[in-house]
């Protein structure tokens, strides 16, 4: 698991994230499963608009595209049983609850730790 840090207008908050490193995890992502608050995964790609479902989720997901660690796009509150595909290139991704309600912004700058 990895600490992600973002920066908000009410200072730092920070996210515990399951790590999506190998296709098998990919695949499954958070279908069938349960998060906390402050809990999320982290997805790593090569380069490239990323093409992303929901299907079997229990719960809708804010969707945070990053490149090289800086926010390009955010999409907020995706519901169960949709799909999406981003509008820019990015080389990983975040998801959390959407109803952690993180004041980001494309642009903003996140650090990761393990």
């Amino acid at each position: 698991m990895l600490k992600v840090r973002f920066k908000s207008k009410e200072g730092y908050k920070e996210y515990d994230l399951h790590v999506a490193d190998n296709f098998f995890k990919r695949a499954l992502g958070l279908m069938f499963r349960d998060i906390g608050k402050n809990e999320g995964m982290i997805f790593y790609y090569k380069k490239r608009k990323l093409h992303i479902h929901t299907f079997f989720m229990r719960f809708p997901i804010d969707v945070i595209f990053l490149l090289d660690n800086r926010v390009v796009e955010v999409v907020r509150d995706l519901k169960p049983w949709r799909t999406y595909k981003s509008k820019v290139y990015s080389n990983s991704m975040i998801e959390i609850r959407s109803d952690d309600k993180l004041e980001i912004s494309v642009g903003d700058k996140i650090e990761i730790r393990k």
